[in-house]
């Protein structure tokens, strides 16, 4: 086998090793640039993928290449080079370098031309105010759960525009979505300082929209959110139902995505999960890359709050630090928010925050999510309404996929949140048998340890639940 060929092949097993959207993400416009003393190297698209490859995958790579070639005893990675085509200059372009021609020297010396010094850039204040110079990614914690989306915005913020647009990120409630959106907003106005990044949120964005139909000023408003380099625009789930905001959204994205200027966004759910969204708008959303965050595993909520409290500079004890990140688990701002509680009593009665004195300012705290209740026609509603279907579909007769699955989980949410008895589901299920609500809840139990999509899906509607 040539290169080509072999490479070819290792693909070809490591598409089963992987899912397809980490195997289109990451293997995609990959090769083997050569294979020199029992090393292959691969040639990656861009820094980020070279990154990424050379942490994640290094070794399944390996042991691919050596099992098809047993030649192959070592991997490494380069970046492509591609040679860049001319452009005009822009303005203010002093100069234009090609890469990857050689130097050459000129005929003559060229006579020196003394040049002003540019101006230095400083922030644009029109836009640089939206963003909490607190959300930078030196203060985020990075875990399993959410090491891609971090990555992924940092690869936006070094290429605005180019790598990643639009990019679309999506989580629980109090997950990062927020803190990370605007890292990427004040990572590029530190690098470039007069960039145009705006940073809002949905509700802002629908609330100015509505206002400027009232004063009859709308081209003021397009102006303002088409006159930028980078727009970021958070909890867009908001905009379900409302159409003629969609629409405008719809034009602002096209016009941004057509001079290849960033967009970001986030939501608590996936594009294809957010209910009476315009199908176009949908498909333009859904045209980047889309990338989830997860609720944190117990490492990362233990050094979240140990960085929080690093900073607050009061002495807490590690066991207390583990006592919270133990029993506050989906939350990383209700996670903070106990950190802040027990900082608060230690200030306040000079006392430090020893194990014993920790559990005894959280007591209340922890209870509470035990005590919840939920009546169950909210459930069958909540269910209903994340899944864009009617009551009578959902408890209805009809095995369509599309339904099967959401009336599976309204099943499951009844036993689970309300202990619902099986027979009890059945009736309220259009008078199945008691076996069908037992399968139905065996089933979501054992896709849930697999199918994160799913997990995220119920715990959305948890939320939803007890909000």
């Amino acid at each position: 086998m040539n290169q080509d060929q072999l490479w070819k092949a290792a693909l070809g097993q490591l598409e089963l090793r992987v899912s397809q959207g980490n195997f289109l993400t990451w293997f995609r416009e990959t090769k083997i640039k050569e294979i020199k003393s029992g090393t292959a190297l691969i040639e990656t698209p861009s820094a980020f993928a070279h990154e990424w490859l050379s942490r994640k995958y290094q070794q399944p790579i390996l042991e691919i290449l050596h099992d098809l070639d047993g030649g192959v005893q070592h991997v490494q990675f380069c970046i492509q080079s591609p040679i860049k085509m001319h452009k005009p200059l822009k303005k203010n372009s002093r100069i234009l370098v090609q890469k990857n021609r050689p130097a050459t020297l000129p005929d003559r010396i060229p006579t020196p031309v003394s040049m002003p010094a540019p101006p230095t850039p400083t922030p644009n204040s029109k836009f640089a105010k939206t963003l909490n110079p607190k959300y930078t990614f030196e203060t985020f914690v990075i875990g399993p759960n959410n090491e891609v989306a971090h990555a992924a915005c940092r690869a936006a913020a070094s290429k605005p525009g180019e790598a990643y647009n639009p990019l679309f990120i999506y989580g629980g409630v109090g997950l990062g979505k927020t803190h990370l959106l605007q890292a990427v907003g004040n990572a590029i106005l530190k690098e470039k300082p007069g960039a145009r990044v705006l940073y809002v949120s949905s509700e802002k964005f629908i609330n100015e929209f509505v206002q400027s139909i009232r004063e009859r000023n709308t081209q003021k408003f397009k102006e303002y959110y088409r006159d930028v380099d980078v727009l970021i625009i958070d909890d867009v789930q908001f905009l379900a139902g409302k159409g003629k905001t969609q629409e405008e959204l719809f034009h602002t994205f096209n016009s941004l995505h057509s001079q290849n200027r960033q967009i970001i966004l986030s939501s608590d759910r996936s594009p294809k999960a957010i209910a009476t969204l315009e199908e176009r708008l949908r498909s333009r959303l859904a045209g980047g890359m889309q990338v989830d965050i997860q609720q944190p595993d117990y490492e990362t909520r233990l050094a979240i709050l140990a960085e929080k409290a690093e900073t607050s500079h009061v002495k807490i004890d590690p066991e207390s630090l583990a006592f919270i990140a133990k029993n506050i688990q989906k939350n990383v701002r209700e996670l903070e928010g106990a950190l802040n509680r027990v900082i608060a009593h230690c200030e306040l009665n000079n006392r430090r925050a020893t194990l014993e004195y920790t559990e005894k300012v959280l007591e209340g705290i922890l209870d509470q999510p035990q005590q919840r209740t939920v009546d169950s026609k909210k459930i069958l509603d909540v269910v209903s309404v994340y899944y864009n279907l009617s009551l009578d579909d959902l408890c209805g007769k009809c095995r369509k996929q599309e339904i099967v699955r959401p009336r599976q989980v309204a099943m499951y949410l009844l036993r689970k949140e309300n202990n619902v008895s099986f027979p009890s589901i059945g009736d309220q299920f259009g008078g199945r048998d008691h076996t069908t609500a037992m399968h139905a809840c065996e089933k979501i139990q054992k896709l849930l340890e697999h199918d994160e999509e799913l997990l995220q899906d119920i715990n959305f509607i948890r939320e939803r639940l007890y909000a």
